[in-house]
């Protein structure tokens, strides 16, 4: 089986690029992309797909799988395994905060990814350990009612900030904004008691549709598609999930998208990577979130949320209203099967059906070696959400 973390295999090229860190210096964006592109003299477009000789991330075991061979009846298989929802989920017991390191900017060491992509990708060692974060977690806060939501990417986030968005209009309280240190220390804050005494609220998808749905979203965003950027199978995204940044940085296949400047390699990495970072608390076993909202029962948890809230909003606050969901950054496939919707307004859980539909098919497609691929590269995600890979009936 190829393992989710085989990239380039350059064989004998390798030799080339023997000594061209003592070139080009530290590690930093701009290195990064000189040494990829001294790969293309030294190796061609099947050294960049992956096509065997497998090595891991380090990410661990996938989950215990009961039987894995041929579905008896793919079609059901597929489309059940693409909107399963996490098992934990609603209120939590959150064990402690964040690492500040992970999403205060001033404090993320952006280097580290950067290192470890070098050392995989170009020099070939065996690096041990899971692969670091790409990027910074996504914090958003508001202060007045005390609430921090955590933006996984892929996992209705744009939704979820969208409904304070909305209220934010009409009432300045309710503005959800970034973390931001000059704010913290406007207001006598430390990381760690923020965290503790404010209501921590992230989302969380099924890892199988999320990896479908970055694969999509991030495909679709590149203005090139010929040549080197041109259709990469899903097959080879499932064994690497980072292949879309690898492309995008190697062969500036990329818009760059809402990143800027020195952050902008690192977009379609992050819209891939595993979530947990951002969901555990300093000693790695336990949640740093007091709630979960689930993107396959977005529309029941997130008026769960809203009571919460309200419950525990100062008196002198308005009221949240959940008012209506609107599903933001659908992607091509979802808006064409709205366009197609006959009556009514398009349903809450519709994207989670396009899922079904649209994610199903690359899956069956692709056959069982994608979804355990799948499986790895989200190993502790999967563990997070207290999931499993389905026993096949």
């Amino acid at each position: 089986m190829i393992s989710p973390g085989a990239g380039f295999n350059l064989g004998g090229g390798a030799r080339c690029l023997r000594g061209t860190h003592k070139i080009l210096g530290p590690t930093s964006a701009s290195a990064l992309r000189k040494y990829l592109r001294l790969q293309l003299l030294c190796t061609i477009w099947s050294c960049l797909l992956v096509t065997g000789g497998a090595e891991l991330t380090g990410l661990g075991p996938a989950p215990t799988e009961e039987s894995l061979d041929q579905p008896s009846s793919p079609s059901d298989y597929y489309s059940q395994l693409v909107t399963l929802p996490s098992n934990v989920y609603g209120e939590v017991k959150k064990s402690g905060p964040l690492l500040a390191e992970r999403y205060d900017e001033n404090l993320f060491n952006h280097s580290v990814f950067r290192d470890w992509l070098l050392r995989k990708v170009v020099y070939r060692e065996d690096v041990p350990g899971p692969a670091p974060m790409s990027y910074r977690c996504g914090v958003f806060i508001n202060h007045n009612y005390k609430i921090i939501f955590i933006r996984n990417r892929k996992a209705a986030s744009t939704t979820v900030l969208d409904i304070f968005k909305a209220a934010c209009k009409s009432q300045n309280t309710m503005c959800m904004r970034p973390f931001s240190p000059e704010e913290m220390k406007k207001r006598g804050l430390k990381h760690d008691d923020m965290w503790r005494s404010y209501y921590v609220v992230s989302s969380t998808r099924n890892p199988w549709a999320r990896a479908a749905s970055g694969y999509d979203y991030t495909r679709d965003r590149w203005p090139v598609d010929a040549g080197m950027c041109g259709s990469v199978p899903f097959r080879q995204f499932c064994a690497d999930p980072y292949l879309m940044g690898k492309m995008s940085n190697m062969f500036r296949c990329g818009a760059q998208g809402s990143f800027r400047g020195n952050d902008s390699w690192a977009y379609d990495f992050y819209h891939v990577e595993p979530a947990y970072h951002c969901m555990r608390d300093a000693s790695g076993t336990g949640l740093s979130v007091d709630y979960l909202i689930r993107y396959e029962h977005l529309h029941e948890d997130l008026a769960n949320l809203v009571d919460i809230l309200n419950r525990r909003r100062d008196p002198s606050l308005p009221e949240i209203h959940g008012g209506r969901i609107r599903w933001r950054k659908q992607g091509v496939y979802v808006q064409e099967a709205r366009s197609r919707t006959q009556g009514g307004m398009w349903r809450e859980d519709a994207a989670a059906l396009v899922s079904a539909d649209r994610h199903a098919v690359r899956y069956r497609e692709c056959g069982m070696d994608c979804v355990r691929d799948i499986a790895a590269f989200f190993a502790e995600d999967i563990r997070l959400m207290n999931m499993s890979v389905p026993a096949l009936a």
